[in-house]
């Protein structure tokens, strides 16, 4: 019952070792190089909110196709830097700048409705990721199998559970759309908190392989693959941050 980020998976699957200390991977290479990537995706997210805000008729088309194209772009790019070891420097630049962009429109449309919402989420994602990293390298949180096996199945439980929840409202079942959409409802509150709590602990199951890679001596150009790795699981709890934030400013409106 391990619990593993396929883009670890697919790492350890690949992955060459070496004796030279010196090219070896380092667990400082990999978050320097992550600290990259989300600089990136935090530029084309300012961009984004740039050209939002400067939106009217004559450039709407553009971007709107923009918009489609950073998609499609984010999900082929992220393919390629999952599969491929030697493109993926490049393609997790351009995963950056396309998924940055998305958020930033994300992040826009949400602080319109709740001005200071996408600015708050921002803080509390770094704050909580620095608290996970020293939980875990200080060893308060042991990633064992039991812990593994905990997340996996809350993650399969969260996967299950929107799409239930989603034909639900999609069929109006009594009940099912106040609990996505009321910001008062209390069970609405519990599954955000749990989402956000089950993406903030999965970071010690990135962390604790970003290590092992380090450890085992893998190439340096892997550090690469951990990075964007952290990368996506990072914007992962930055969505789930951003939508509890968004519940609490709609349930202080009320």
């Amino acid at each position: 019952m391990e619990l593993r980020n396929p883009l670890f998976k697919n790492l350890e699957k690949d992955s060459s070792y070496i004796d030279d200390n010196t090219s070896c991977a380092t667990v400082h290479g990999t978050f320097g190089k992550t600290l990259i990537l989300i600089l990136v995706t935090i530029a084309s997210a300012i961009a984004a909110i740039a050209f939002l805000y400067n939106l009217n008729e004559e450039n709407v088309g553009t971007f709107i196709g923009l918009l489609f194209a950073s998609m499609i772009v984010a999900l082929v790019s992220g393919l390629i830097a999952t599969f491929s070891v030697r493109l993926c420097p490049v393609f997790s630049f351009i995963y950056a700048v396309s998924e940055g962009f998305m958020l930033g429109i994300i992040s826009a449309l949400c602080d319109l409705a709740y001005p200071g919402v996408a600015l708050v989420a921002v803080v509390l994602t770094f704050v909580v990721t620095l608290i996970m990293g020293i939980l875990y390298f200080t060893g308060i949180i042991k990633v064992g199998h039991k812990f593994k096996a905990f997340i996996l199945t809350s993650f399969i439980a969260i996967i299950l559970g929107s799409i239930i929840l989603a034909i639900l409202a999609a069929v109006n079942v009594p009940g099912m759309r106040d609990i996505l959409y009321n910001p008062s409802n209390p069970i609405g509150w519990v599954i955000d908190v749990f989402c956000a709590l089950i993406a903030a602990l999965s970071l010690c199951i990135d962390f604790d392989y970003a290590a092992r890679l380090a450890d085992s001596g893998a190439e340096k150009k892997y550090e690469w693959k951990a990075a964007f790795c952290l990368t996506t699981s990072i914007i992962y709890l930055y969505l789930r941050i951003l939508e509890l934030v968004v519940r609490v400013a709609a349930a202080s409106k009320k």
